[in-house]
C-alpha cells in the first residue's frame, strides 16, 4: 500500500502538468481529426465477453519465466491510471513477473511513449501492455515493439493497429448504456438534459458520445439532448461548460458525462443539485457521490482489472498460450446499495471500497 501512497502524491504533483499538456494536443485536435479514428468500426469485434463476475474472479496463468513486462501509461495522475498501475503490479507479484511502469505526460505525448518504448526494448522487455496516449499517434510504439518481437497488450483506449491483444471496453457499446440508463431514471415523458461530453477527438470520449446519441435518436424521441459541450478532462472546464449550457437551457431533466470526474457532482450549482446525474467511474469520490444523492449510479469501467487482465494476458502470451484477441470488459451498473460487493470491491484500489 505505500507504493499506492506515494502514487497518489505524485498524482497530486503531475495533475496539473498533465493538463497543461494535454491542452495543447486536445485543442489542436478540435480543428483536425485524428488520423484513423474515422476508419475504425463502431463497435469492437468482440472475442471475449466476460461478466462483471468473471472478471472479478479472473485467474491469473502461472508465468513460466520471471518474465520482465513494461506498462506504459498515459498518466499516473488521476485515481483511474493508480487503478491501473496497482492492478498489474499485484498481477506481477501474484504471478512472480517484474512489471516496471512508464508513465507519459498526457494525451499529448505520443512522442515521449516512443522514446519510452525503445528503452523498455533496450532494457530487454519480454511484453508491453500499453494504454496509447494518442490512437494514431502511438501506432509508432506497438510497431517498434513487435518489430523487435515484443507482444503487445492494448489497454484502456484503442491503438490503431491491428496486431495488438485488447483487453478494454466498448466505449461505443458504453455510450448505449448511458443513455438506457437515463431513461430509465428520467422515466416516461424523458425531458431535456445537459451531456458533458468531454474530450472532442479523444476516442472514449468521442465513442461514448457517439453511442449516447444514436441510442436517444433510435430509441428515446422523449429525451433530448439540450446541449452536449466538449471539454479538457479538468473539472474546471467542465463545471464552466454545465454553467454556459444551463445558462442558454435553464430548465433541464437530467445532467449526464462521459466521465463524473469532468463534472464533479459536489460541483454542481444548488438550484440543479437534485436532477438526475448519471456517470461513468466507480472511485472513492463518486462513491461518495452515491451514497450523498448527487450522483444517482455509474458505470465502472474496470482499471484494476484492467492492469491485472492486460499483465496475465501478457504472461499467457509469453507462454505460448491462446488468448482472445479483442477481450470486451463489461461496465457494471452500480449505485449506492452496491457498495461491499464483489463487483464493486474489484473496481478500486484495496482497501478503497
Amino acid at each position: 500500500m505505500r507504493r499506492v501512497g506515494r502514487l497518489r502524491r505524485l498524482g497530486l504533483v503531475l495533475g496539473v502538468l498533465v493538463l497543461l499538456a494535454s491542452a495543447c494536443a486536445e485543442e489542436a485536435a478540435e480543428e483536425e481529426a485524428v488520423p484513423g479514428a474515422d476508419s475504425m468500426e463502431q463497435f469492437l469485434a468482440c472475442d471475449s465477453e466476460p461478466t462483471p463476475e468473471e472478471v472479478a474472479a479472473y485467474q491469473l496463468p502461472a508465468a513460466d519465466e520471471p518474465y520482465d513486462i513494461t506498462l506504459m501509461q498515459v498518466s499516473l495522475a488521476g485515481y483511474y491510471y493508480q487503478g491501473i498501475d496497482y492492478g498489474a503490479h499485484s498481477a506481477g507479484e501474484q504471478a512472480g513477473v517484474e512489471v516496471t511502469t512508464l508513465a507519459a505526460e498526457g494525451y499529448a505525448s505520443p512522442e515521449l511513449q516512443l522514446q519510452q518504448v525503445e528503452d523498455a526494448i533496450q532494457r530487454g522487455t519480454d511484453a508491453i501492455v500499453l494504454a496509447p496516449s494518442d490512437i494514431a499517434g502511438s501506432v509508432p510504439v506497438v510497431e517498434a515493439a513487435l518489430e523487435a518481437g515484443i507482444p503487445v497488450v492494448n489497454i484502456s483506449t484503442e491503438v490503431a493497429h491491428p496486431d495488438v491483444y485488447m483487453v478494454m471496453q466498448d466505449d461505443y457499446r458504453l455510450g448505449i448504456q448511458l443513455a438506457d440508463r437515463l431513461a430509465e431514471v428520467v422515466g416516461s415523458g424523458g425531458g431535456g438534459g445537459i451531456l458533458i461530453a468531454g474530450p472532442a477527438n479523444a476516442t472514449w470520449s468521442r465513442k461514448r458520445t457517439e453511442g449516447f446519441h444514436d441510442r436517444i435518436a433510435e430509441a428515446y424521441p422523449d429525451i433530448e439532448v439540450l446541449a452536449a459541450p466538449t471539454q479538457l478532462v479538468d473539472p474546471v472546464e467542465g463545471l464552466a461548460s454545465f454553467e454556459d449550457a444551463v445558462q442558454a437551457h435553464p430548465e433541464i431533466d437530467w445532467i449526464t458525462s462521459v466521465h463524473y470526474f469532468i463534472l464533479q457532482p459536489g460541483a454542481i450549482p444548488s438550484d440543479y443539485a437534485s436532477v438526475p446525474y448519471v456517470s461513468f467511474g466507480y472511485e472513492p469520490d463518486s462513491i461518495n457521490a452515491l451514497e450523498s444523492g448527487a450522483l444517482d449510479s455509474v458505470f465502472g469501467i474496470n482499471p484494476v482489472a484492467m492492469g491485472r487482465i492486460g499483465v496475465g494476458t501478457a504472461i499467457s502470451l509469453l507462454n505460448g498460450g491462446d488468448e482472445p484477441r479483442i477481450n470486451c470488459l463489461p461496465a457494471p451498473l452500480l449505485s449506492a446499495g452496491d457498495r461491499g460487493s464483489v463487483v464493486a470491491l474489484n473496481e478500486v484500489i484495496e482497501g478503497d471500497g
